[in-house]
C-alpha cells in the first residue's frame, strides 16, 4: 500500500514486528529533551512547595519549623535530582533494557540515600520531625501533579 511506515502493509512479519519494537520504543523513551525539561519543571515545583510549605510552617509555628520543613523538601529536591540524572543518562540510548536497568539502579540508590539523609536530619531536627515530614511530603505531592500534566499532553491510546 502506498502511505507511511506507519500505514504500509507487510507480508513479512518479522519486518512489522522490528518495526512496532522501534516505534513502541520511541513513544516509551520519548524524547530526551522533553525528559530534562519535565525534570526541570518537577524540581521546579518541588522548590515552589517546599517554600510554601515552609512559610505556613513558620507562621503557625515558627522559623525552627520552617527550617525543619524547609530540610524535608530538601530531601525530596535532592532524591529526585539524583534519580532524574541517574535514570535520564540511560533514558538517551532508547534502549528498553538499559532503561529499566537504569531505573532500578536509580531507585535503590534514591533509597539508600533516603535512609541516609533522613538519618542525618532526625538528629538535627529531632524535636521538629512532624515538620521535616510534611515538607517531604510536599515535594512527594508534586508528582501526582506531574502524572496529570503528563496525562493531559499524552496522545490517545491505540485501539489494536
Amino acid at each position: 500500500m502506498v502511505g507511511d511506515d506507519r500505514t504500509a502493509l507487510s507480508t513479512d512479519s518479522s519486518n512489522d514486528n522490528q518495526h512496532d519494537r522501534r516505534t513502541d520504543s520511541r513513544i516509551a523513551t520519548g524524547d530526551g529533551a522533553e525528559f530534562a525539561r519535565t525534570a526541570v519543571w518537577l524540581l521546579r515545583l518541588q522548590a515552589v512547595l517546599s517554600v510554601v510549605v515552609a512559610v505556613v510552617l513558620a507562621v503557625v509555628y515558627g522559623r525552627d519549623a520552617a527550617l525543619a520543613g524547609m530540610a524535608g523538601g530538601g530531601i525530596g529536591l535532592v532524591l529526585t535530582a539524583l534519580a532524574a540524572l541517574r535514570a535520564g543518562a540511560a533514558a538517551a540510548s532508547g534502549e528498553p533494557a538499559r532503561m529499566v536497568a537504569a531505573f532500578y539502579r536509580a531507585m535503590a540508590m534514591k533509597l539508600v540515600v533516603a535512609v541516609v539523609l533522613f538519618t542525618v536530619v532526625a538528629r538535627w531536627f529531632a524535636p521538629w520531625f512532624g515538620p521535616v515530614l510534611i515538607g517531604y511530603v510536599a515535594t512527594l505531592a508534586a508528582y501526582w501533579v506531574a502524572l496529570l500534566r503528563m496525562g493531559r499532553k499524552a496522545p490517545p491510546a491505540r485501539n489494536g
